[in-house]
C-alpha cells in the first residue's frame, strides 16, 4: 500500500537546468514543478526533494536520437544517471530510464496551444518542466495500462 502512496519524481536533464515533474499519490497524474540549475548543488536539491514529497522511484529521461542512437548528450545524462544512482539506492529508491525523443518538440506544441504571451511562452524553464510532465505522464500510463 506505501507504493501507491508514494510520488513519482520525473527529470528532464539539460546542461543548463532540470526540468521536473512530480505524480500524484495515486500516481495518475504528472504536474511540472518547475527546474532546478544544473551545477554542484543540484544533488543536493533532488535529495531534499525526494525527501519532502515522499518519492519512492524517479523517472530519467533517455535523448536518443530519431535513428534510435545516442549523442553526445545521451552519454551526459547516462553519467548523470549513474551518479543519480549512486545517491539513490542507500534510500531504497528506483530509478527508471525512459526514452524521451520528441518530448522537447511535444512540450513546445503543448506550450504554444496554451497561447500564453510570447514573452511567456519563450521562457526555457517551462519546455524543461512540461518535457519532463509528458516523461513523467507516459511513464504513469504505462503502469496504469500494464
Amino acid at each position: 500500500m506505501a507504493e501507491t502512496r508514494s510520488r513519482v519524481l520525473a527529470i528532464d536533464y539539460g546542461t543548463k537546468r532540470l526540468g521536473l515533474a512530480i505524480s500524484d499519490e495515486l500516481q495518475m497524474f504528472a504536474h511540472p514543478r518547475g527546474t532546478i540549475a544544473n551545477g554542484p548543488a543540484m544533488m543536493d536539491e533532488i535529495l531534499t526533494l525526494i525527501h519532502r514529497e515522499t518519492i519512492r522511484t524517479v523517472v530519467l529521461g533517455i535523448p536518443r536520437t530519431l535513428s534510435n542512437t545516442e549523442s553526445e548528450m545521451t552519454s551526459e545524462v547516462l553519467q548523470f544517471g549513474e551518479t543519480l544512482m549512486r545517491a539513490l539506492e542507500p534510500l531504497g529508491i528506483k530509478l527508471e530510464r525512459r526514452d524521451e525523443r520528441l518530448t522537447s518538440l511535444i512540450a513546445e506544441t503543448n506550450i504554444r496551444a496554451r497561447e500564453l504571451p510570447k514573452q511567456k511562452r519563450e521562457q526555457k524553464y517551462l519546455r524543461d518542466e512540461e518535457a519532463a510532465r509528458i516523461v513523467l505522464q507516459e511513464y504513469l500510463d504505462q503502469l496504469k495500462n500494464g
